[in-house]
């Protein structure tokens, strides 16, 4: 059973590809999700961190600073097992804003989305 369709307003989206691995944020449009992670809240929260700084930051401090930075930092890590992709500033600040945003909840999940 599909519980979320949106997140805080934002729409979102169930697909299914072997090439996303998880999610992506899409401001202006939704969250991207695949169907097979769904219904984990711990990346909606993530992913509506990326809208949270596109709301905080602006349009093109996101889509020119942050949003290349995630992307490039996301396909490394593919690459090596040694990057992670977590540990980068972009996605520790989404973190961040969401962790706050939420009141800091006490069932976030710090070995995956570390603050």
């Amino acid at each position: 059973m599909i519980k979320h369709k949106s997140i805080e307003g934002v729409k979102i989206f169930r697909i299914r590809t072997e090439f996303l691995k998880g999610a992506f944020a899409f401001p202006m449009l939704g969250i991207f999700i695949d169907i097979r992670l769904a219904e984990n809240i711990n990346l909606l929260r993530h992913e509506f961190g990326h809208i949270l700084q596109f709301r905080k930051y602006g349009f093109l401090y996101f889509w020119f600073r942050i949003a290349p930075a995630s992307i490039k930092s996301a396909f490394l890590s593919r690459k090596n097992a040694n990057h992670i992709h977590m540990d980068t500033w972009t996605e520790r600040n989404a973190n961040q804003l969401a962790y706050n945003y939420y009141e800091k909840p006490a069932d976030w999940d710090f070995g995956n989305y570390p603050i």
